[in-house]
């Protein structure tokens, strides 16, 4: 069944939900930077977690979590995508909701890679320059064209958050007996 999107944590220590979260966010891809869950004057902020760009695995290439089986991970082996997340959490009243959005770009070249006509090939994949100072989600990349949401990799990562806490759960309530 489909999780709804944002999923909602249960009230926790708001270290231990970020730790959790930015761990998972981490199996999937390199993190850019993140805002931690704040308490200022008593009211609680937004946490938020966005992610590096990272080309999507291939079928020769099962290892990498980023494309989902199926038609994701087929389009990623046929076309040269990428991917990356932007998470947000919310603390409301009495839980957190984990709002997590997957991007889907795809390369645009001017020529195909194999092309002999035309001069030199340039390479606007940027996603190995991990120490660059200007930030990439300002405006549209050159040479990636936006494809919406990858929901497929939505869900598969919010049922593995959901699972961790799940767990938690269940050892802090097995732990209490």
């Amino acid at each position: 069944p489909e999780l709804q999107n944002p999923l909602i944590i249960p009230m926790m220590d708001r270290w231990l939900v970020m730790d959790q979260i930015s761990d998972e966010m981490d199996d999937y891809f390199k993190i850019y930077r993140e805002e931690r869950i704040r308490v200022m004057d008593g009211v609680m902020s937004e946490g938020w977690i966005e992610t590096h760009p990272k080309i999507g695995g291939t079928l020769l290439e099962p290892w990498q979590l980023d494309s989902t089986p199926g038609f994701e991970r087929i389009h990623s082996t046929l076309q040269t995508t990428r991917r990356f997340a932007k998470v947000r959490v919310i603390p409301t009243g009495n839980a957190y909701q984990v709002d997590v959005k997957v991007f889907k770009e795809l390369e645009d070249l001017a020529q195909p890679v194999g092309a002999s006509v035309g001069g030199t090939y340039l390479r606007y994949d940027n996603s190995l320059d991990v120490d660059q100072t200007q930030s990439w989600t300002t405006g549209r990349q050159p040479g990636w064209i936006p494809m919406g949401r990858d929901f497929s990799l939505e869900q598969k990562i919010l049922r593995d958050i959901q699972e961790r806490f799940t767990l938690m759960r269940q050892n802090s309530s097995a732990g209490s007996q």
